[in-house]
């Protein structure tokens, strides 16, 4: 049971993502009337009925919702109805097709970002109450909506390099960078225990190992080289000016790029601090923050411009919900 738990987890996300809301068979009793007219197309009670259980049944805070809630749903899932014939009228007109290419190369995707084989997907879809191939075909569905968008948003959603420029310069606070030193450390420890011989022969060490990171050797080298000493070091990341402890801070601040502090000894050990590289601050360069830019305009653009062309999709078309 636990196995299959799992597999029920690792597949949910996906169906969330690829699965339009499914139609299932509804009892031969449940009396079909019309919820809505949508051009030539007509979306029964059953359909809608249907489509919500299964939309409850995806939706872990299903149990908890109230009823106002519950019906918010139901309408939002008639929208996406509407919504889909919409779709498939345009799809008509646009001729855009998908292959069985397509579909094969999506399922794999979702087998290898929820690292399933075909069986296990295939048992995991059954918990949800599909077969495979009802799930192939809203994969089928699902693509048609991405290949429609592309085709009428994607022209939409160009970003010119003016743009570009303008987001910059009003959004310029955002792309300060303040000062920073990135530093390297190599440290000896003194034990605990050790005594004034073993502290002096730790500080020779420390002394010799300063002066060949002055004439070039690498930190990395050296704590391979005094290991035996139990070296310690590396890479620290990046620190502002008064940031470390102030006997730390003080041998490093007016440090330059590259450049050795003086040992400093603490009670715990000798360290030595290289900086690797250091940053005055003031606005990153236009051309390294141009192509985050362009990202977000493009997503700003490319959700005004869905919006604008679903409201005109639907002034266009004849609508008419009936409950």
């Amino acid at each position: 049971m636990r196995e299959n738990s799992t597999m029920q987890n690792k597949i949910i996300s996906a169906l969330i993502f690829f699965l339009l809301f499914t139609a299932v068979n509804c009892s031969a009793e449940v009396i079909s009337k019309v919820a809505a007219v949508v051009n030539d197309a007509v979306i029964t009670t059953r359909q809608l009925e249907a489509a919500f259980a299964q939309a409850l049944k995806l939706n872990p805070n299903s149990a908890s919702l109230t009823a106002a809630e519950k019906e918010k749903m139901r309408l939002k899932v008639l929208d996406q109805l509407i919504e889909e014939e919409l779709f498939k009228d345009r799809l008509k007109q646009l001729r855009i097709k998908v292959s069985e290419e397509d579909v094969e190369a999506a399922v794999e995707d979702v087998q290898r970002q929820n690292n399933l084989t075909r069986e296990q997907l295939a048992q995991a879809l059954q918990q949800q109450g599909m077969d495979f191939a009802t799930y192939q075909d809203q994969l089928r569905k699902q693509i048609l909506r991405f290949k429609l968008i592309g085709a009428e948003v994607q022209s939409k959603t160009e970003v010119t390099s003016a743009e570009v420029r303008e987001y910059y310069r009003d959004h310029i606070d955002e792309y300060r960078e303040p000062p920073y030193m990135q530093l390297s450390r190599f440290t000896l420890p003194i034990p605990g225990s050790a005594d004034e011989e073993e502290i002096e022969e730790l500080r020779n060490q420390a002394i010799e190992a300063r002066k060949r990171l002055v004439e070039g050797e690498a930190v990395n080298t050296l704590l391979v080289s005094y290991a035996l000493s139990g070296a310690e070091g590396g890479d620290m990341g990046r620190f502002r000016v008064g940031e470390l402890s102030e006997s730390f801070d003080r041998v490093v601040r007016n440090l330059e790029s590259g450049k050795i502090s003086e040992i400093v000894e603490v009670p715990n050990g000798f360290f030595i601090f290289k900086m690797t590289d250091r940053s005055s601050g003031g606005e990153k360069p236009f051309d390294e923050v141009r192509p985050g830019i362009e990202q977000i305009l493009q997503e700003e653009k490319r959700e005004q411009a869905f919006k604008d062309w679903n409201r005109e999709l639907r002034e266009e078309a004849y609508i008419d919900i009936r409950i």
